[in-house]
């Protein structure tokens, strides 16, 4: 995937440059661990030359140039539902991941639905609809045309349900009207416009079907270079011509960051969707002075991810579930959005998540803050992240859409798998905390499989596990079995779906597996856990941050007592039969087979070092804070654990 400069980048001199580089470290490698630090160092390098790029770069003719986020290739989550569309194209790529998909054509559509038979037609309020094959079929003066009267026509016959999704109300409700009155069940993204609807087609199989995220696409996944490297961006459109408290939004909320970027290193950036030509969609004075480029979808992907923080306007501002699809994306993928007041985004998101500004001084203060600190920037996506995967992405959006048109099994695509936290200890005082943490967990189906490592279990553990609600599994193993086989005894008496090593001393948010068990969705990794990680220094009273550079990216290491993989994941690789090394080996293992690691986000979770206590690693504090950054001194709990 080529990016700007590549030209220059791929040079003989510069291939030859990256080599002399490339065998200058091996050598310091060498020197300093020996042949396996070499394979480790070679082994991350290949990983990160395989990250997306994201670096944007100034091109020859003053504007940006930025590199187009690939779209992952993965299999739909419902591959047995085959679906025709009728989509413009954000809509297709979202819901490609979806199901089956079959973009239908107005001339072909008789044997595009019937090769193999659609189970269902969905059909959203398209403008242009399949790369425009259904230009003005849908909406103008002579919408509905035939082929799509036929095209519905022919699914009632067959009893295939049909489903409309107007995308553009309530602006645009008149203009679709007549092509909804077709359909089976009619969804809105309005829900003011529901009664509307009752009224004008004469039943009452409509729904409300707001905006949302495709995870597979919207995500925290950094790219290699570039993340949050320039400051404040927007892309859209103004409207010098039309939708006057639109452009009165933007005039405020772009001027206030015109106007604070004189204090940063890149400031405002603009990508106008309409880059030249019209000049009633031209951006005025001087916010012109602003405009960068003009972006595709997939370069928007990686625009996305290359600002400290987005801004939003909106067309729309007094529905209680309309708002623009990008507060969904962007806060996906890990960058802070600040909008302009609107009610649905105060019916999806908390006031601390998705940032609203009312007023010219407050959007000034807001941006200054977000792009000063990265900790304010984390903290605020990452539970507003947690909010999407639970409630806003498409997969649980077309959940109620099947539902309704009868197309449910029963077992939901956004249902999280079962998880069995797996406890190894030799510690007969730290069986409490074991207990309260794994019951503390939130959102999931959990059981505990505890082992105890040399020493019989107390009566009451299972008594005090039951009262707390928790389901447990107690086994037991002498002193003298290694961890690596505990390790493995445990997976073989798991249950859940998936399972997740937990240490018997560290601190877990109530949210930790419900945020892990997201990323395994997102990721499409066949293991995820933390590389970048908090931890606590007894000895030094200090909260630090690990590998800070090593979030949200593919990655050949996470802490072993954050693994979290499918059991079969862990049944097939299993764990070496060692004392030291076994999460180090399987992981490995993972990795030479050709399956993706993914280091998830830093909170949640603290690796506690006492003093009082041998660990598995020995380490001092000084090479501990070698490849980390002090938090704080004292604990930070509140802050992490979040």
């Amino acid at each position: 995937m080529p990016g700007a400069g590549s030209r220059s980048a791929g040079s003989p001199a510069a291939r030859a440059a990256r080599l002399v580089a490339d065998a200058r470290r091996a050598a310091w490698h060498l020197r300093r661990g020996g042949t396996d630090q070499v394979r480790q160092w070679w082994r991350r390098r290949d990983l990160d030359q395989r990250q997306p790029r994201g670096s944007i770069r100034l091109g020859g003719d003053g504007l940006l140039e930025v590199p187009p986020w690939p779209l992952p290739d993965r299999a739909p989550r419902r591959p047995d539902l085959r679906v025709g569309v009728i989509l413009d194209d954000f809509t297709s790529l979202a819901l490609g991941y979806e199901w089956d998909q079959v973009a239908l054509t107005p001339s072909g559509w008789r044997e595009e639905v019937d090769s193999p038979r659609i189970d269902l037609l969905f059909v959203e309020s398209a403008w242009h609809g399949n790369g425009d094959a259904w230009q003005y079929h849908l909406t103008g003066t002579s919408a509905p045309r035939p082929a799509i009267v036929e095209l519905v026509q022919w699914c009632r016959d067959h009893g295939v349900p049909t489903v409309f999704w107007n995308k553009e109300d309530p602006v645009h409700y008149e203009d679709f009207l007549d092509t909804a009155r077709l359909f089976d069940h009619v969804w809105t993204t309005d829900s003011d416009r529901v009664a509307d609807y009752h009224r004008d087609l004469g039943h009452e199989r409509v729904g409300v079907l707001p905006f949302a995220a495709q995870q597979t696409l919207h995500n925290p996944i950094r790219p290699a270079d570039g993340h949050q490297s320039r400051d404040i961006g927007f892309g859209g459109m103004y409207f010098a011509h039309k939708y006057p408290e639109r452009r009165e939004q933007m005039d405020l909320l772009l001027g206030a960051a015109d106007a604070v970027s004189s204090r940063m290193t890149t400031g405002l950036e603009i990508f106008s969707r309409y880059l030249g030509g019209d000049e009633r969609y031209q951006f005025p004075a001087p916010l012109d002075q602003r405009v960068v480029g003009s972006l595709d979808y997939p370069r928007m992907l990686t625009a996305y991810r290359a600002y400290k923080v987005f801004l939003n306007v909106n067309s729309v501002v007094g529905s209680p579930s309309m708002c623009a699809r990008r507060i969904f994306e962007i806060t996906a993928c890990g960058t802070p959005v600040v909008s302009t007041p609107s009610r649905a985004i105060g019916e999806f998101f908390p006031a601390d998540e998705v940032l609203q500004v009312g007023g010219e001084d407050e959007a000034r203060w807001t941006l200054r803050a977000l792009v000063n600190s990265p900790e304010l920037r984390d903290r605020t996506v990452h539970t507003a992240q947690r909010r999407i995967w639970e409630s806003h992405t498409y997969t649980r959006r077309l959940d109620a859409v099947l539902s309704a048109a009868g197309l449910s099994s029963g077992s939901s695509a956004a249902r999280l798998p079962s998880v069995s936290a797996l406890v190894s200890t030799n510690r007969p005082q730290q069986l409490d905390h074991v207990l309260a943490t794994v019951a503390a967990q939130r959102g999931v189906d959990v059981e505990l499989v505890l082992l105890t490592h040399g020493f019989e279990p107390p009566a009451e553990l299972a008594g005090q596990a039951a009262d707390l609600g928790l389901r447990l599994t107690l086994l037991t193993e002498p002193a003298e079995t290694t961890l690596g086989g505990c390790l493995n005894r445990l997976v073989a008496a798991a249950s859940g779906d998936v399972v997740a090593k937990m240490d018997d001393d560290d601190l877990y948010g109530a949210d930790y597996l419900r945020d892990q068990l997201h990323a395994l969705d997102y990721s499409g990794a066949s293991v995820v856990g933390k590389q970048a990680h908090h931890m606590y220094l007894e000895a030094l009273d200090a909260t630090i941050l690990r590998f800070p550079e090593r979030e949200h990216r593919f990655t050949d290491l996470v802490m072993g007592p954050t693994i979290v993989t499918h059991r079969d994941m862990a049944l097939a690789h299993p764990f070496a039969d060692v004392w030291r090394g076994e999460d180090t080996g399987f992981l490995r293992d993972v990795v030479a087979s050709g399956l993706a690691v993914y280091s998830a986000d830093r909170f949640n979770f603290v690796q506690m070092r006492h003093t009082s206590v041998r660990h598995t690693w020995e380490a001092t504090s000084a090479e501990l804070l070698a490849n980390a950054r002090v938090l704080s001194y004292g604990r930070a709990d509140r802050h992490i654990l979040i």
